[in-house]
């Protein structure tokens, strides 16, 4: 069976708990606050409220559109170009929610007769057809049409699309003139939900020269830009297609102290700081390594709390964990991810039973490779002798199960050993750790795992050997215990859909018939009733004070109160379900 068999029941467990999720659900919106208040705080402090607080007056271009002078630092008629295209009125309403797509089309289509001119316009209120880009350009409507739909479009497709060699050098500068003449234009266009797309495309065939401006214009109000929607997509697209001393300047200007938390757990910047990691050398942004591991604040765990900053510490143990180019980004790499996995393992248990913190554990579980020994280390730290509690966590038992996948045959024997052997019964009910993950509503997630693997184990689709020696024989010996328990506990299992999966899985187990028989009368291991009396006490299957050790092998065949077949180790005589 497929490693993710069970991951749509996992999906149905997490988002199907409500009333496990209100704890969690409170904690999140107060994480939601936080975040609103450090980038309201941030907004409110700024200079940059000059550019985007302004209050814009209306102007109808329709009747009579206005040609704008070159934009540039001293234009006095920059603000009033500005106030024409409603950008607060238009931002204003795409944050209402309540709204109807029909009203929100119909104010899409009316604020587009209030920026473009009727004579760009076909009948249809499209853009013409027959309109070209010099047009455009001569009538001084490149900033109108870069903020809207159509227009961006016109301008991706005729200017910066696949005619971008063919263009007139003079058109060319007039569009790079207007769009980069002002710091108060492009800061606008950035923000804007049409014009990001359309300067994305300046920045991608700018000139050198363009880009020293462009990267001037990025890092005077870097924080501002990241924490926005549509302008974290300039910033990305400048990482990435700018020459490496401009990229450079623009992560130099990333906040390193208090403001840093707010730019790794917003829902925008975190895809800038993902940007940064992935797309540059590891000396220019191991300051985030460094903020991570800070000993006097648990900056590790706030980041990895969050919703979008789990995203940022995986992208980190992701990049860090990749082969290197050569020795010393190597030795750079591997130091930086040692002093990175001292602080998650000594905070693991926090993070593998947090809402979205859990998600950085099971990633270092799951990579192969340099990881591999960080993995062992979280299952012998933190996982082993914590199995039981863990995997009754909703959080954490995601976790172990992904332990049980991923683990090596060595630590998976323990774990297994742990959940069989390893806690002692209740002394009233008898129960023992199997009898509470088999109907727990998160344990019994990693009850069908470990059912799986002796399953698996034993028809052969699993190594079992370990220096040349064959366990086998353990598994065959839990996944006993497993089925003379489902057999007694049918009627309730069949109770639940978590239950029927378990049922299931041994039902898979019918037409297995072994290669070679797999019970000897001359093998050291016990015999089948003294297996079957050690893993079932002859308390837990007969009415108390009626049973006692003594007659314990003449009930062996009377676990249920159903007729069936008694249990044959080497699995030939499975009674259906």
């Amino acid at each position: 069976m497929d490693r993710d068999t069970f991951s749509d029941s996992r999906r149905a467990r997490h988002f199907g708990r409500s009333n496990q999720n209100s704890l969690s659900f409170n904690n999140f919106g107060r994480s939601e606050n936080h975040r609103r208040n450090l980038r309201d705080t941030y907004l409110s402090e700024t200079s940059s409220s000059e550019y985007y607080n302004t209050s814009f007056s209306p102007m109808n271009t329709r009747n009579s559109p206005a040609i704008p002078s070159y934009f540039d630092e001293s234009s006095t008629d920059l603000s009033h170009q500005l106030n024409g295209f409603h950008l607060d009125d238009y931002n204003r309403k795409m944050l209402g929610t309540s709204a109807s797509s029909l009203a929100d089309s119909n104010y899409l289509r009316s604020n587009r007769l209030s920026s473009l001119p009727s004579w760009a316009l076909d009948e249809n209120r499209e853009i013409r057809c027959d309109l070209t880009l010099r047009k455009v350009v001569e009538e001084g409507l490149v900033l109108s049409f870069s903020m809207d739909k159509s227009g961006c479009h016109f301008l991706q497709s005729n200017y910066f699309g696949e005619n971008t060699q063919n263009v007139d050098p003079y058109i060319r500068d007039r569009v790079s003139r207007e769009v980069l003449g002002s710091k108060e234009v492009f800061l606008t266009i950035c923000k804007n939900i049409f014009g990001n797309f359309f300067l994305q495309r300046v920045i991608e065939y700018s000139t050198p020269l363009e880009q020293e401006t462009i990267k001037k214009y990025i890092v005077s109000d870097i924080t501002a830009l990241c924490l926005d929607k549509s302008a974290c997509r300039v910033v990305q697209t400048a990482l990435e297609k700018l020459e490496p001393r401009f990229a450079d300047a623009i992560v130099a200007a990333i906040p390193r102290k208090n403001r840093l938390m707010s730019i790794c757990t917003d829902q925008n910047a975190n895809h800038v700081i993902q940007k940064i990691i992935k797309k540059m050398p590891l000396n220019k942004w191991e300051f985030l390594v460094i903020y991570l591991c800070k000993q006097e604040h648990d900056n590790l765990l706030d980041i990895c709390q969050d919703k979008y900053g789990c995203r940022v510490v995986q992208t980190i143990v992701e990049v860090l964990s990749e082969e290197a180019i050569n020795k010393i980004e190597a030795e750079e790499k591997t130091r930086a991810l040692r002093r990175l996995m001292s602080k998650i393992l000594a905070k693991c248990a926090k993070l593998a039973s947090n809402e979205f913190a859990n998600y950085v554990i099971q990633h270092i579980i799951e990579t192969p490779g340099i990881l591999s020994d960080y993995r062992n280390a979280i299952i012998e730290t933190c996982l082993l002798r914590n199995l039981l509690s863990m995997s009754q966590e909703k959080y954490a038992s995601h976790v172990i199960e992904r332990a049980f996948v991923y683990a090596p045959l060595s630590h998976i024997i323990e774990m297994m050993e742990e959940i069989f052997d390893g806690y002692v019964p209740h002394p009233e009910t008898g129960k023992d750790a199997l009898d509470i993950l088999m109907f727990h509503q998160f344990g019994n997630y990693v009850v069908q795992r470990m059912l799986q693997i002796c399953v698996d184990a034993v028809t052969r689709q699993r190594d079992t050997h370990i220096n040349g020696i064959d366990f086998r024989h353990k598994f065959e010996n839990w996944l006993a215990k497993l089925y003379v328990r489902a057999r007694r506990e049918k009627s309730r299992l069949n109770r639940f859909s978590s239950g029927k999966k378990i049922l299931d899985i041994l039902q898979s187990m019918e037409g297995y018939v072994p290669t070679a028989t797999s019970f000897d009368l001359h093998s050291p291991f016990p015999q089948v009733d003294d297996v079957l009396a050690a893993f079932c006490p002859s308390s837990l299957f007969s009415p108390s004070a009626t049973t006692t050790s003594n007659d314990w092998t003449s009930r062996t065949t009377s676990i249920s109160s159903e007729p069936h077949f008694d249990y044959d180790f080497n699995f030939n005589n499975y009674q259906k379900f």
